[in-house]
């Protein structure tokens, strides 16, 4: 997606295979996109040191080696190379989001 792998609980998950099932299965964008996504898709449990492991090609994928960012959001864990991350950071700050979807959320 951005470049970084996304934890998803469960429940979240099957919410998000619903919605994957209602794409076109003759529009050949929406057939990539589901191949796409689950090309990714792994499910795993803690190892005995509560980590979560995680595939190498998802590891490759994501650029991720040594330290990793745990970045939270409501309905998934993200998980991102430092630098990547950084630059993320960067972008969001010097473009804010437009103020109208501030009043919208806040509303």
């Amino acid at each position: 997606m951005e470049g970084c792998l996304y934890i998803f609980p469960l429940g979240v998950w099957r919410r998000l295979e619903e919605q994957l099932e209602q794409l076109p299965l003759t529009d050949p964008d929406s057939r990539a996109f589901v191949r796409f996504f689950y090309s990714g898709a792994s499910k795993n449990r803690l190892d005995n040191q509560s980590r979560i492991p995680v595939p190498q090609a998802l590891r490759n994928f994501a650029q991720l080696e040594g330290e990793v960012v745990v970045a939270g959001a409501p309905s998934r864990l993200e998980l991102w190379n430092p630098q990547r991350w950084n630059a993320v950071l960067e972008q969001v700050q010097s473009s804010p989001p437009r103020p109208e979807l501030l009043v919208n959320f806040i509303a």
